[in-house]
């Protein structure tokens, strides 16, 4: 999975869509017997004003797969 970090205002196209994160969201969660873990989601408003809300570990996976490409961070 890509390394790239990702932050807001990361310009992205996304089926030749392009959108720009506006947030990072962190969750936590406490697992029993373990330890407490975050999840980043990151919220995506499209210039075609649709808002997305997508789990890093789906947008990096896209992100190799070349489903979505970064042009700007």
């Amino acid at each position: 999975m890509s390394n790239l970090e990702l932050k807001v205002g990361t310009v992205i196209i996304d089926n030749g869509k392009v959108g720009i994160i506006t947030s990072i969201i962190e969750n936590g969660v406490w697992k029993e017997m373990g330890p407490f873990s975050l999840h980043k989601n990151y919220e995506i408003k499209y210039f075609d004003g649709l808002i997305t809300l997508m789990p890093e570990k789906t947008l990096k996976k896209l992100i190799d797969m070349g489903k979505v490409e970064v042009i700007a961070r």
